[in-house]
């Protein structure tokens, strides 16, 4: 209640701030106070930080012991200045019509967090000056520490940090969990390192911006209990049920950051740097396989060990887990020469002599004896004359089965702990595909991963895999996969356009009831153009499992990134034919798998780390012009089963109830989409947690750095997470913000054709063509750190193949007011039930019928064969404000009444008026609540 206090405080002082700030040469707002805090504005007298006070530009804020003062500037960038700090904003100007304008601040001593706003988004938008040299902060947050006589500074989210020393020379961080460290700079050393954050780095700052206890905030006179119980606010807020309720905006166009992702939050290393610094190369082509030429493949191999990132453990046998490279053993190249007139491929790995058949295109499955006398078997893949990958493993003990992409297996075992995989390709002149005309959807295939294939005996499309996730899901059930393949939407000048998106989506549900076996598998990112390795693809692996419905889920994280080849370059070919995507080969970032159930997943700590390859080869471009694209706002609901980490996977429902609570924005324009959903907790299953607001993609309501989305067509789309507008709401009204990034997706039904269609044998799927409805997932973790949090205050929640429905909801006002109307579709959800054998969960989908009359605002509404279930009830909807949105609502129940529950949902419009279709949400239980389903609703005239 004291938060909502002060939080009520800030609005109203940010209320001031646009009209006649700029005026007065007002750059921001002090935002959040606590005392040893002064100002001093030019050619003014020192005065005491007051919550809510206007900043004006060459103004020094400066800290005492205990001071803490955060700064709102008014295109949404923030400086936190922890305790003896000093710091000066000495220009900004800022157009918010365009964005642009630049900011320049002085910061002397001390500890700071800089999150960048809308200048920050713009090349050399935002700088600060420091005593060793001076900084260039884009689309990012970064950590700024000057204590202990050194300098640390560090990139925790953004596209890139720069440095520029007192002798000139500039260093530039691309990825985040990266600091620039200056030792001792009292002693004169302005020698910069860049290396791994590490804990003390983090540490550090915050410490020196952590709040201490007597510190209010700024506010003079902080409410008692007594006042806050007679103040009103109780009832108006604890009193009802907790919904969040924002706006109706038109989506901001901001561009999104470039990120990578290992875990945490993310952006891209400049992989052919030396020593992190942008070296001026040259990359001159190779010369083409034919007789006689020779090529530098790189050549990754399995070390004895490996130190994942951001882990504490070291992996004893990487190779069986697809970890590749890492030490300078591991990670070599080799000279190949191609003989046999162009048909062959001989070089020398590891002392021994190799010749691997060329195929005249495509991919190959080869067997050859080594100079050793080794007998290996793998593929190989070719196209023309700039681009060759191979993967390879040696026979245990007799002749090797080479894999088909039907079920088997290989009768005689390969050393799948010991893979070799080579690399070569002409990198691709991002000038030469810089052509203008129309913009492009390209279409990769890409091939499945070897280690895999050596593992299972199935080449499958479940990318980006855990070799043991792979043999829990078992053969059957991988060959049936299916996929969306690697999409590229491109701007005006194709690959080497400013915003080139890509997305990559593979799924199958298998199976109904205890037996259903779930996988998806979503990334999306973007191609960007790095200084030195050209054209470089980087993106966040995400998405999740269930082996069976008694088996908790397994969520994704880590980097889907492109590897890069010998002699530089990760995309190949004239056009940007082929790549090759991995995990983060060249930094140690492997995929990481967690669970909310324990034991881990795989049994072993070690085992949640993993690597894997993929080659991408072009199969198609077509005009973006073909394909429908459309800008759009679209509001709806959400459902899914939060498996509560921290209470051993328990499973509550969590949905929404008002259509407010879930908005997606399409941008056709930029190629992007953003999205915001909240579910609550509402049968009060949880008691910490009332409600998940989660951000997708590009974001919506904060100017924050952006998610990864990416939008190819009006069916074809993907979301992952977005940090700045994610976090988790307490019964008693805290805020926990998530302390890493969220394992969060996001994607429509039509984006991987028929992986669902185990849910819909024996129900009629609505087409609903002017509606949308999809899946999602998150694990979102964090710590309440409020006086209210219970004993144990970590958050580990987990949700798999989540679901949600969204159309163009329409207000009261356009609502027909006479007549009636009836409409049929599709319910789908989640299942969450005990049985003797333990808990299960699982995917349901049953038949939607709804009938309405709009003289009297009532109606009724069934839910049929749902999970073997009949239930249903009478509906209403109350009338509201003529410009809000509408919302309808009732009961549900069975005849044997051993269900009970709530339906809420809305009309949408369609191209017959605006109420031809229905989204809606809902959830029952039986009394004892030993079953739960939660899930949403579509229908249609």
């Amino acid at each position: 209640m004291r938060r909502q206090y002060v939080m009520a405080a800030l609005g109203a002082a940010l209320v001031a701030v646009p009209g006649s700030a700029m005026a007065r040469n007002d750059v921001g707002v002090a935002a959040a106070v606590n005392q040893d805090a002064l100002r001093t504005p030019p050619g003014a007298g020192t005065r005491t930080v007051v919550l809510g006070d206007n900043l004006i530009y060459r103004e020094r804020i400066e800290t005492a012991g205990e001071g803490l003062v955060q700064i709102l500037l008014v295109d949404g960038s923030t400086f936190t200045v922890g305790a003896n700090s000093d710091l000066v904003i000495d220009e900004f100007v800022y157009d918010p019509n365009a964005g642009t304008g630049k900011l320049v601040a002085t910061f002397g001593k001390g500890v700071a967090r800089f999150v960048g706003g809308r200048l920050s988004k713009n090349a050399g938008g935002v700088t600060v000056k420091t005593p060793v040299g001076t900084i260039g902060i884009r689309g990012g947050i970064a950590n700024l520490n000057l204590l202990g006589g050194g300098a640390r500074f560090s990139l925790l989210f953004g596209d890139e940090l720069s440095f520029t020393g007192l002798n000139g020379e500039t260093r530039r961080i691309y990825e985040r969990g990266y600091t620039l460290a200056i030792a001792s700079a009292q002693a004169g050393n302005y020698r910069p390192e860049i290396r791994r954050t590490n804990q003390s780095d983090i540490a550090g700052v915050q410490q020196g911006l952590g709040g201490r206890p007597g510190q209010t905030g700024g506010i003079s006179s902080p409410p008692t209990d007594t006042q806050v119980r007679t103040s009103g606010i109780g009832p108006a807020n604890s009193g009802q049920p907790i919904v969040t309720v924002m706006p109706r905006p038109r989506p901001e166009v901001v561009q999104s950051t470039r990120i990578t992702e290992g875990g945490q939050v993310v952006n891209e290393i400049n992989h052919g740097a030396t020593g992190d610094i942008i070296r001026d190369v040259v990359v001159t082509d190779p010369p083409p396989p034919v007789e006689g030429g020779e090529v530098e493949m790189r050549v990754l191999t399995a070390a004895s060990s490996y130190a994942p990132a951001f882990e504490t453990f070291t992996v004893t046998d990487p190779g069986r887990q697809g970890l590749i490279g890492g030490t300078p053993g591991s990670d070599t190249t080799a000279t190949f020469t191609v003989t046999g007139g162009g048909t062959q491929l001989t070089g020398t790995i590891g002392g021994e002599t190799i010749t691997i058949p060329l195929p005249t295109g495509g991919e190959a499955a080869f067997r050859v004896v080594t100079s050793g006398g080794r007998t290996v078997a793998g593929t190989v893949h070719r196209n023309g004359n700039h681009f060759l990958a191979f993967t390879y493993f040696e026979e245990i003990s007799a002749p090797l089965l080479i894999p088909s992409e039907g079920p088997g297996e290989i009768p005689v075992p390969l050393a799948v702990n010991r893979p070799v995989f080579g690399l070569w390709g002409v990198p691709t002149d991002p000038n030469a595909v810089r052509v203008t005309g129309a913009n492009q959807i390209r279409r990769y295939h890409l091939s499945a991963d070897p280690i895999q294939v050596a593992r299972s005996g199935v080449a499958h499309d479940l990318y980006f895999l855990n070799p043991l996730a792979g043999e829990m899901l078992g053969s059957y059930f991988l060959q049936n996969v299916r996929t969306s393949d690697f999409l590229v939407v491109t701007g005006n000048n194709t690959l080497a356009d400013e915003d080139p998106r890509f997305l990559v989506s593979s799924m199958l549900i298998q199976g109904q009831g205890a037996f259903q076996s779930s996988a998806i598998s979503v990334s999306t990112g973007r191609i960007y153009e790095d200084e030195v390795d050209g054209l470089v693809i980087g993106g966040p692996r995400r998405g999740g499992f269930r082996a069976s419905g008694y088996d908790p889920s397994v969520l994704y994280a880590g980097p889907v990134s492109s590897v890069g080849g010998g002699d530089g370059g990760h995309v190949f070919g004239p056009n940007g034919e082929n790549f090759v995507l991995g995990f983060g080969v060249g930094d140690l970032d492997t995929g990481n798998d967690s669970s909310p159930r324990l034991p881990l997943p795989y049994g072993s700590i070690t085992d949640t780390v993993s690597g894997y390859t993929h080659v991408g080869q072009l199969a198609s471009t077509s005009p973006v012009g073909e394909f429908t694209r459309t800008t759009r706002l679209l509001n709806g609901f959400a459902s899914g089963m939060v498996e509560v980490g921290t209470n051993n996977g328990v499973a509550v429902p969590f949905w929404s109830l008002t259509p407010e609570m879930l908005t997606i924005g399409f941008d056709a324009v930029n190629n992007s989409v953003g999205a915001s959903m909240t579910v609550l907790d509402a049968l009060e299953g949880d008691d910490h947690i009332a409600a998940l607001v989660l951000g997708f993609g590009d974001s919506l309501f904060t100017t924050g750095p952006n998610g990864q989305s990416a939008l190819i067509d009006d069916d074809r789309y993907a979301l992952t997470y977005n940090f700045g507008e994610t976090f988790a709401i307490t019964e008693e009204g805290s805020v926990i913000a998530p302390d890493s990034n969220p394992r969060s997706y996001m994607v429509p039904s039509t984006l991987v054709a028929g992986a669902d269609n185990a849910l819909f044998t024996d129900v009629a799927r609505c087409t609903c063509a002017f509606m949308e409805w999809g899946y999602w997932g998150t694990r979102f973790r964090g710590e309440d750190v409020s006086e209210t949090a219970p004993f144990d205050p970590r958050r580990r929640d987990f949700v798999h193949l989540g679901t949600w429905a969204a159309g163009d909801v329409s207000t009261y006002g356009e609502l027909p007011t006479v007549g009636t109307a009836s409409y049929a579709g599709h319910a789908v959800g989640n299942v969450a039930r005990t049985t003797t054998d333990g808990p299960v969960q699982y995917l349901a989908a049953g038949n939607f019928n709804m009938t309405y009359d709009f003289g009297s605002r009532s109606g009724s509404a069934s839910i049929t064969n749902f999970d073997g279930y009949n239930f249903g009830g009478s509906v209403a909807a109350p009338t509201g404000s003529l410009e809000g949105l509408n919302l309808f609502a009732g009961g549900l129940g069975n005849p044997e009444e051993t269900l009970s529950g709530v339906l809420t949902g809305s009309f949408v419009r369609g191209p017959a008026g605006p109420a031809q279709g229905v989204v809606g949400s809902f959830g029952v239980s039986d009394p004892s609540g030993s079953y739960t389903a939660t899930g949403v609703v579509v229908g249609q005239q």
